[in-house]
Formats: C-alpha cells, sequence, structure tokens
C-alpha cells in the first residue's frame, strides 16, 4: 500500500503516524512546505519519501491525503490530477466539507474523492505535537462523492476503523451543520470569552492573573490557530451564523431568568444541561 500526504501537520502528522504503526510495510510520501518536519517524519521512520514540491513521488498512490487548511488543500487539487489513477482514493481531513465537494465537481469530477474530518485535535499544531494516539478512539466523519464506489467507501471505513477510529458516513452539508454546533461555535464563544475579559479586566489584570481551572478549560481552544480559524469561519459562515444566533438566544433566555432572579428556570436549565453533558462521557 503507498499513501501520500500533502503537509504534515498537527493531524496529518498523527494520521501518519497511525498509518505506521497499523502498516509498517506501507510507501508513505509527505509534501510539506517547510523541511522541519519532512526531516523530523524521515527521522522518526514514519515516512519513506519527503518533498517540498509535488511531483511523481505521489504516482501510485492507493490514498492521498489533503491535510492543509481546506482552502489551501483546494488549491493542491490541480497539482495532484497528473499523479492520480482511477485506483487513487482521494481524501482530506479538513474541518469543512461543502467547499471542498463543490470544488471537487468543478476541478475534477471524475476523481474517486471521500472527505474526511477525524474529530481530534489540539490547540497546539505542527507536527510536532502529533501523535498516533491523537486520533485513537476518535469519530471520523466520511462525505463519500459521487464519483466512488461501494467498495471503495467500505474499503476506506476500514482503513479508517483499523486505526481505532469510528467512522461516520454523512453528506457534506450534513458535516458541516454538526461540526458548526460541536466545534466551531464553541471556539466562537471561547474566543469571545477570551475577549471579555481582557476588555474588562481591572487595571492591575487580576482576571488574567486568577482565572482558574474553569476558565482555561472552557477557554482553552482559544489558543488554537487563528489562521486556520479565520478559514473555517469563512469556509462555514452560514452555519456558524445561524447556530450563534441560536445559541445568543440560549444565552438571552439564561440572562432574564437571571434579572427575573428565577432559580426553579435556571435550575432546570442547569439540571437539564448537566444530564445531557455527563452521557456524553458514557
Amino acid at each position: 500500500m503507498k499513501i501520500g500526504f500533502v503537509s504534515l501537520g498537527l493531524i496529518g502528522g498523527s494520521v501518519a503516524m497511525a498509518l505506521r504503526e497499523n502498516y509498517p510495510e506501507a510507501r508513505i510520501v509527505a509534501y510539506n512546505r517547510s523541511k522541519e518536519p519532512l526531516d523530523a517524519a524521515l527521522s522518526d521512520g514514519v515516512i519513506d519519501t519527503g518533498v517540498q514540491e509535488i511531483d511523481d513521488s505521489f504516482s501510485g498512490c492507493d490514498y492521498i491525503f489533503l491535510c492543509a487548511p481546506v482552502e489551501t488543500n483546494i488549491s493542491f487539487i490541480p497539482r495532484l490530477l497528473p499523479y492520480i489513477t482511477e485506483d487513487t482514493v482521494l481524501t482530506d481531513v479538513g474541518s469543512t466539507k461543502g467547499n471542498i465537494h463543490e470544488a471537487m465537481k468543478r476541478l475534477a469530477p471524475d476523481v474517486h474523492f471521500i472527505g474526511g474530518h477525524p474529530m481530534a485535535g489540539k490547540e497546539k499544531s505542527s507536527y510536532f505535537n502529533a501523535s498516533g494516539e491523537l486520533i485513537d478512539g476518535c469519530y471520523y466523519f466520511l462525505t463519500p462523492s459521487e464519483a466512488v464506489t461501494d467498495e471503495e467507501v467500505s474499503d476506506f471505513e476500514k482503513l479508517i476503523s483499523s486505526l481505532g477510529c469510528h467512522p461516520i458516513t454523512v453528506q457534506p452539508d450534513r458535516h458541516d451543520f454538526i461540526v458548526g454546533a460541536i466545534s466551531h461555535v464553541p471556539h466562537m464563544a471561547a474566543y469571545s470569552l477570551v475577549k471579555l475579559v481582557q476588555d474588562e479586566d481591572t487595571p492591575e489584570e487580576y482576571m488574567r492573573v486568577t482565572a482558574a481551572g474553569g476558565f482555561r478549560d472552557i477557554t482553552r481552544v482559544a489558543s488554537s490557530d487563528p489562521t486556520m480559524w479565520e478559514e473555517i469561519c469563512i469556509a462555514n459562515r452560514d452555519n456558524i451564523t445561524k447556530l450563534m444566533d441560536i445559541y445568543i438566544d440560549k444565552l438571552r433566555e439564561v440572562r432574564e431568568h437571571i434579572a427575573a432572579g428565577e432559580g426553579e428556570a435556571l435550575y432546570d436549565i442547569f439540571k437539564g444541561a448537566k444530564e445531557y453533558r455527563d452521557s456524553m462521557l458514557k
């Protein structure tokens, strides 16, 4: 089996590490703009070939993973086309799916594309924070295009499952709404809470200094790469803004109960939220 990676960052590096651990005989080639991650991956034995240009090193790949930000992934599609055959499955690990599926229809409608999104990550990026364990046990969304066969989808599901992931197949628009709610809007909430404290802090910066576990936990993702999240917001803006409006309504509802001193109503909201949150941990 030959596998290609375009960009060896946190997720690309983690998937490559998991593949190497589970398929030691696989041939793995990777492109990365900067040389340091390639040198590290070669030294680690994660990849066999590292290149800084898309070239014929990608010929004959069974799978090629696009692991850069979504818009950057789209820009690589034409550069990969000379090396993609009918036996190649192209996939990605991006946080949104609608835009790359639209790009595939426009740029390469016959390429066998399966959108992918492992629900894993850290606030720290780069290959040097990657680990095969990062994706172990995670749910992994798949959004197959019309060009792929049922057999190819089944084979890819088996590959992803062999890495310890749990594949879930959905339509691209459904994926983007789901991750808008469970990932994108929570990031916006985290950024907004940090900005609130920054703007309302005392001259002595007591808020910043004394912020403890609860605040740090709920705002951890605000340390994520701002460039990546700028792109995600633009790519999934319709779902994010729709869900943010709903979230603002939820906040306003809680605010009104607090202002009115309606303790029982607050208790019901908190109890229901606690029970649903606890069910996620089972």
